[in-house]
């Protein structure tokens, strides 16, 4: 990807993706705090600034609005490491997008109002995806037993809803302070617009933004080194019983990085996975499993579950994923299956690289990790260099017995 990088006096990173042939222009900020980030006793507050960003800034009352009015769309996401918007419209409308996010940047429209309204869409969402769906405590349930120390003990959406319910304007007010300036930001600018252009659009509308705080210095504690397998007996929504596992692997700043994406993908991503044909297929211990990757920037979770079949009990359907485990950190995958499934990936990369919007998110996601001029942007080679013997050797360090997170789920009882 082509791209120049700039820095302002006041610490906005700010980098340059040329697009030549787009008729629109994506800008994408990424401010660098997360759920991470949070205190125990006011959880979820990363989550809950990405509503109140939309709620009106000191200039601009109704962000959605304005973008509406230029033609343009927008979104953000936040995850336990960070927090990201990403705005695109029309080019003729350019500068319309630098004035919205530079405004939100200079200054919210805090009041009691906008907060309590944000304040019952966060809660009720948290009520919705946690409390009236299947699996909703899943990621407390499994952030819980894998994380004693770290603050990725807690998902995004926050431990509980209290917590966000008792949060008072000075709370929010002393968060934003502390997180949402320039020199905790990231800017990436994708389009027609040229470097000069980009260069002096960035300093009209962002210069002139004073420094609230030092950087985020992303310090957390070290979460010890497991050692026993760890289990929570629960209930849940859905009419059947259930198992899951999850492994703490190493973050997104390791070079060995791929290798629980595509290990996950080999053993139980798909119906032709070792997972899904010998304990689905074959053995009918499941009605349907998977395993999947989470990547973090400290660490990553590889999650294994299974929906038992009737009178399958938990004790032997967890055994049998362990068994299958075990088989494959003896016994390496074919070496067709891995290059079929790397082949996947790297087209689902390739292709993703086609849309400007996921380039310039992936542009701030690495320069965020500082590693924005290293090799590790090059994901293509990395995931093609991967052989067997390395995702033996990952798979005998992280997924061993002694490292796993054991949920076991059973129905609720009206």
């Amino acid at each position: 990807m082509d791209y120049a990088r700039f820095t302002l006096a006041n610490g906005l990173r700010v980098i340059h993706h040329p697009v030549p042939e787009s008729n629109t222009v994506t800008l994408n900020i990424l401010y660098n705090v997360g759920a991470r980030d949070e205190a125990q006793e006011r959880t979820g507050f990363a989550h809950l600034f990405e509503h109140l960003m939309f709620g009106g800034s000191v200039n601009i009352p109704d962000y959605d609005k304005v973008v509406e009015w230029a033609g343009g769309n927008n979104n953000a996401y936040t995850n336990n490491d960070f927090t990201n918007y990403y705005i695109s419209v029309p080019l003729e409308n350019a500068e319309t997008a630098f004035w919205l996010e530079s405004d939100r940047m200079l200054g919210l429209d805090f009041s009691e109002k906008s907060l309590n309204v944000q304040k019952g869409v966060v809660i009720e969402e948290f009520k919705q995806r946690c409390h009236n769906a299947p699996f909703g405590m899943l990621w407390h349930h499994l952030r819980a037993l894998a994380y004693k120390v770290h603050p990725y003990r807690w998902p995004t959406i926050g431990l509980i809803p209290d917590h966000i319910e008792q949060a008072s304007l000075d709370d929010v007010r002393a968060f934003y302070e502390r997180y949402y300036h320039p020199n905790n930001a990231i800017l990436c600018i994708s389009g027609a617009l040229s470097e000069l252009e980009t260069l002096e659009l960035t300093e009209k509308w962002f210069g002139s933004i004073k420094r609230k705080a030092a950087p985020n210095p992303n310090l957390y504690p070290t979460e010890p080194e497991q050692k026993e397998r760890r289990i929570l007996q629960t209930t849940d929504l859905l009419p059947q019983n259930a198992v899951f596992m999850a492994f703490r692997t190493p973050g997104a700043q390791r070079q060995d990085w791929p290798f629980g994406s595509l290990y996950s993908e080999l053993f139980g991503g798909t119906e032709t996975s070792p997972l899904y044909l010998k304990l689905v297929k074959e053995k009918s211990i499941f009605t349907s499993a998977e395993s999947f990757y989470m990547k973090g920037l400290s660490e990553g979770l590889f999650v294994v579950y299974g929906i038992l079949s009737d009178s399958v009990k938990h004790e032997t359907a967890e055994q049998a994923i362990r068994d299958l485990l075990d088989e494959y950190m003896m016994n390496a995958f074919g070496d067709e299956h891995l290059k079929r499934v790397k082949n996947q990936a790297i087209t689902r990369l390739l292709f993703d690289q086609t849309n400007h919007m996921n380039r310039v998110q992936k542009l701030c996601y690495y320069e965020n990790l500082g590693l924005l001029n290293s090799d590790m942007l090059d994901e293509a080679n990395m995931l093609n260099a991967v052989n067997n013997m390395d995702l033996k050797n990952w798979a005998s360090e992280h997924l061993n017995k002694a490292q796993a997170n054991v949920v076991y789920y059973r129905p609720q009882v009206s």
